[in-house]
């Protein structure tokens, strides 16, 4: 009777320590947390018991770093790096497209795509997203006579468009918010979303969540899809109470900026399969200009949970 009374004892201390060992998942800092920024604040239970922990991180390569050593269950990439991943042989699943496109060209005042000729744009980063995303729409749009200027950060190019040193450049928010807010002198030229709509027929499928088959996190794909759209929907239903305590939660805004944001930032939640078309397409567009965009051939169906 001991015996049995102790195996059932460490029976139920091996499951209860199973349950609570908490279900991580990493996110980038800036406008991917905010679509987390709900369950940060309030950590959700996964239906097996499991406690969600957030890892917020300041760089796709740390949160890499994370996810390749397995000290994250789930990640939240951009979609190409999750390719590269794909392509270095890491097994994932894509439970959900969520971020559709955080991409704009500013410039002067009463600028347009088509008055493009002749004329520079700044890119923070050749072969980088904003890069490869803008030369495909120059393209799509026949514009070929317009030189593309690399050699500056995201945050000097704002800086550079505040102060009037460059008239033309591709940023992402949270930095298209800080550069409307600080000056009139320089607008929304463009959305890069809606021509790549116009290019390609699809949206512009830039930011995935991605579960990993080495901890077994891929049988939570459906649960984390279902998670991140209530998540969504209810930043979406009361953005200023979503984001009133967001500059606390370390998520590299503050409430003003992310609020502002919002807008741009193209939040819809779709599963893997569904959002299949759109990421293929935009993973083969970035690959027509550069191989290394994502690290080989576009994935196959596994990789979208089919």
């Amino acid at each position: 009777m001991r015996i049995r009374a102790l195996s059932a004892i460490i029976l139920f201390t091996v499951v209860f320590a199973a349950a609570a060992e908490p279900f991580r998942i990493g996110v980038l800092r800036g406008p991917t947390a905010i679509a987390f920024a709900p369950l940060i604040e309030a950590p959700p239970v996964m239906a097996d018991g499991r406690e969600v922990q957030f890892l917020v991180m300041p760089s796709p390569d740390l949160l890499v770093a994370r996810a390749i050593s397995g000290e994250v269950d789930a990640a939240a990439l951009p979609g190409n790096v999750a390719a590269q991943l794909h392509n270095r042989g890491v097994e994932l699943q894509v439970a959900a497209t969520f971020i559709w496109g955080v991409l704009y060209l500013l410039g002067p005042p009463g600028a347009g795509i088509h008055d493009l000729e002749g004329r520079e744009i700044y890119a923070p980063g050749r072969g980088a997203t904003p890069d490869l995303v803008l030369r495909y729409i120059l393209e799509a749009n026949r514009l070929s006579d317009v030189t593309v200027r690399y050699g500056l950060g995201q945050v000097e190019l704002a800086q550079l468009l505040i102060a009037g040193r460059v008239e033309l450049a591709v940023l992402p928010e949270p930095f298209v918010t800080r550069v409307l807010r600080a000056t009139r002198e320089r607008v929304v030229v463009a959305d890069l979303q809606e021509l790549w709509l116009e290019a390609t027929g699809l949206e512009l499928a830039q930011t995935v969540l991605v579960t990993f088959a080495a901890s077994g996190s891929t049988r939570y794909a459906g649960e984390l899809c279902a998670m991140l759209s209530r998540s969504v929907d209810s930043l979406m239903a009361d953005p200023e109470r979503a984001l009133a305590g967001v500059e606390a939660l370390g998520l590299g805004l503050d409430a003003e900026t992310a609020l502002a944001a919002l807008p741009r930032l193209n939040l819809r939640v779709e599963s893997g399969p569904a959002s299949r078309p759109a990421l293929e397409r935009y993973l083969a567009a970035l690959r027509t200009f550069d191989e290394a965009a994502i690290g080989g051939p576009v994935p196959g169906g596994a990789f979208y949970g089919l």
